[in-house]
């Protein structure tokens, strides 16, 4: 999966920085059992416009990033890519206010999650021009949106708020529909079909 990933990220920063080309790409692995890896997309033009990323930083790799941040420094962009954490918490007690800080700095420009809420499957997606937007897939892989006009699409809906819309859209849970589908056809392994 990280050569898989790599190759993404070179073709991303390769995009990214202004007349630059894959020649001028470094990487680092950073930690091989988390395969987390570190990269410098070098601009042609100047240092300042260098763009370096992350690819799957987790909450082991705290102190990395802190070095890394600081070593990028300000004048550069540092890019976040597949973050293996969703809040400060993630990174424990002792921790989360200096992740909190961290975390803070950075905004979501893409995001791709699948989550279980209420035994459902759920799909959250993040574009920066169109917010965050969710659907519920039912068990005949259909997918099916998930709304509500009091969400702000700029932040993430919590876990509650999903539950509560797939109460209404689905009041029936996963578990109940096939006790039904069992009632109504019999079990899998006695049916004719």
């Amino acid at each position: 999966m990280y050569p898989y990933a790599e190759d993404i990220v070179r073709d991303i920063l390769a995009g990214v920085v202004d007349e630059s080309s894959r020649e001028k790409f470094s990487s680092q692995v950073i930690s091989a059992p988390d395969c987390c890896g570190f990269f410098i997309q070098e601009s042609p033009l100047s240092p300042e416009e260098d763009v370096a990323a992350l690819l799957f930083p987790g909450p082991d790799q705290l102190s990395n990033m802190k070095e890394i941040e600081d070593m990028v420094g300000d004048k550069r962009t540092l890019i976040i890519f597949n973050r293996q954490f969703t809040r400060p918490e993630d990174f424990g007690f002792f921790q989360k206010d200096a992740a909190r800080e961290i975390i803070s700095k950075y905004q979501w420009a893409f995001a791709f999650q699948e989550i279980a809420c209420r035994g459902e499957d759920v799909k959250l997606t993040f574009e920066q021009s169109v917010g965050w937007q969710a659907c519920v897939v039912d068990e005949n892989a259909k997918e099916i949106e998930i709304e509500d006009s009091s969400w702000d699409v700029k932040v993430r809906p919590d876990y509650l708020a999903i539950e509560d819309k797939i109460n209404v859209i689905m009041p029936e849970p996963l578990w109940m529909r096939k006790m039904g589908e069992v009632q109504e056809k019999g079990l899998k392994f006695q049916r004719k079909e």
